[in-house]
């Protein structure tokens, strides 16, 4: 088996099977939908637009946004009609406090990210915004798990997660609060044929993946007869290796999705998933990642060692003259990716990481379904393009 075929075997995203529900039920580390108040919605960025409504924003309102981003952060302002105010980053990825003391006059909410996993405290920004009346929002996609000072989530007025980046599940959100009321956000359930379709999907990616052995084989006719019945077959998330991709835009958003909840098949699968097992071989990919990577040339692990209370979401690699070497590691095809997609009018700011980050920064997958094996051929890859090209 060549080595991009092999790659192309390793799952992009964590995929449902036996395992799923292996191990211990209750994580060793706080989790963001532990507090007392949680709506489960179609998406992260449908729970970022619904925090803004929360917030009471509207249109023209100034929201602050972080200049390291992926699209999807930033389309729920500028659907709302909202003006994003993009501020930079220290070193650590927190909020740049001098530069946010001098410009975050009248801004209605802030969102600020705990980035790839790592929980930092926020108390500097939530005392800026408690003293200017801005409303926090705690983007915890990249943290679902985690502490400093305390548990996730609990540093915002509202804080959102993203399930997918931890749970076998093709979609969804969480909208979550432990300072205010969410018995005011309704959402209408979805079809009864997207209730089926999303249950459905992920028991297929999962048997593609031999991830319930004793039934693999099974599943896999039966999908594969649905497939032919209807013309398709359900694919693995994988990244186009080419460039050609279209800038960002609200449409990043889809409107029809917006006020529609989390299928229940989802829903059960993030409830009951053993999240101790998504906490312990999280870290250990990460930690394998790190040795194998360890001494990389023009490259090194934005943080070599976890904290204790730290799951990671994906391992950061940050890259010397990344250009070409990210294009040839995403024409390898192992699990790879950057936020280069710049929101249109991100300006450059002195001393801001967060945009240097966009091109510098590149997050390999650790989730709890990649093997040893897996782990071993991505970092083998990683190695042999950063010898290759120069």
């Amino acid at each position: 088996m060549s080595d991009e075929a092999r790659n192309r075997a390793i799952p992009r995203h964590p995929v449902l099977g036996w395992s799923a529900f292996s191990g211990a039920v209750q994580p060793p580390v706080p989790s963001v939908d532990a507090l007392p108040q949680v709506v489960y919605t179609s998406s992260g960025r449908a729970a970022i637009f619904l925090a803004l409504r929360v917030l009471g924003c509207s249109p023209g309102d100034r929201v602050l946004v972080p200049t390291y981003h992926c699209p999807t952060m930033i389309s729920p302002v500028v659907r709302l009609g909202a003006v994003p105010v993009f501020y930079p980053l220290t070193a650590d990825g927190l909020p740049s406090i001098d530069w946010l003391t001098h410009h975050a006059q009248s801004a209605q909410a802030m969102l600020v990210a705990h980035y790839f996993g790592f929980a930092h405290s926020l108390a500097e920004v939530r005392a800026l915004c408690d003293a200017r009346g801005v409303g926090l929002i705690e983007d915890c996609a990249h943290a679902f798990f985690g502490a400093a000072d305390q548990p996730v989530g609990r540093w915002g007025d509202l804080a959102i997660a993203s399930l997918p980046k931890f749970f076998p599940v093709p979609a969804g959100g969480c909208l979550v609060s432990g300072r205010r009321q969410l018995s005011d956000v309704a959402l209408r359930p979805p079809s009864g044929w997207d209730e089926l379709r999303a249950a459905l999907d992920v028991v297929e990616l999962g048997a593609r993946y031999g991830r319930f052995p004793g039934l693999n084989v099974l599943l896999r006719a039966a999908f594969g007869v649905k497939a032919l019945v209807r013309g398709r077959r359900i694919t693995a998330a994988v990244e186009d290796a080419s460039d050609d991709v279209p800038p960002p835009s609200v449409s990043e958003l889809d409107e029809d999705l917006l006020g529609v909840s989390l299928p229940r098949a989802s829903r059960r699968i993030a409830r009951r998933a053993h999240r101790a097992r998504i906490v312990e071989w999280r870290r250990r990919n990460y930690a394998l990642l790190a040795e194998l990577l360890r001494d990389l040339p023009a490259a090194a692990a934005y943080r070599p060692e976890l904290a204790n209370d730290v799951t990671p979401y994906v391992f950061p690699l940050e890259v010397r003259h990344p250009p070409l070497r990210y294009r040839a590691l995403r024409a390898a095809r192992i699990p790879l990716f950057r936020w280069d997609r710049v929101w249109p009018g991100t300006p450059s700011i002195a001393g801001d990481c967060g945009t240097r980050w966009a091109t510098s920064m590149f997050q390999l997958a650790c989730h709890q379904d990649l093997t040893e094996s897996d782990v071993r051929v991505m970092a083998a890859t990683v190695r042999r393009v950063f010898s290759d090209v120069a």
